[in-house]
């Protein structure tokens, strides 16, 4: 229950604004994933909310974030779960329902401003530590990075 208190703190309290920014992934059709990132600031301190939603991947109780950026600089940063959760949805086809089960899970990562000053040209490949397999994604033309400091900057003079 605090974990979900504490999402919703994050999520509506901090940063009514929020914006997200994020990425579909397919994996040989086995596990489709869909990543949004966003940023809030509590007191002084910037944090990266992540959210993956797949049918079977999820954040570890303390997880870590690489990024890479065009320049090859590796940053890392350090996050925590804040929650994991199911939903099932049913659809029919030719007459039969058919199940399916999707993970949603959460986690938050702090990061500085410095950091996001490295990232704000863009991020060419990301890593996040999952399970049961790590989420890695490159990418040849920038979809989150200047995004996610623009959300920086937003959030700085909110």
């Amino acid at each position: 229950m605090k974990k979900i208190l504490l999402f919703l703190f994050l999520v509506i309290g901090i940063n009514a604004a929020a914006q997200t920014v994020g990425y579909s992934r397919r994996v040989l059709a086995a596990d489709d994933s869909n990543v949004k990132y966003s940023v809030v600031k509590r007191d002084s301190a910037y944090y990266i909310i992540a959210t993956i939603s797949s049918a079977r991947t999820k954040f570890l109780p303390e997880s870590t974030m690489l990024v890479k950026n065009y320049d090859g600089e590796v940053i890392k940063l350090r996050g925590s779960l804040i929650d994991n959760h199911t939903k099932s949805i049913g659809r029919v086809e030719e007459n039969v329902i058919q199940s399916e089960t999707y993970v949603y899970s959460t986690a938050q990562f702090r990061i500085t401003p410095e950091q996001f000053e490295l990232i704000k040209n863009g991020i060419a490949k990301v890593r996040l530590s999952t399970i049961p397999v790590e989420h890695e994604r490159a990418f040849r033309k920038d979809k989150i990075g200047r995004k996610l400091y623009q959300f920086y900057l937003k959030a700085d003079n909110f």
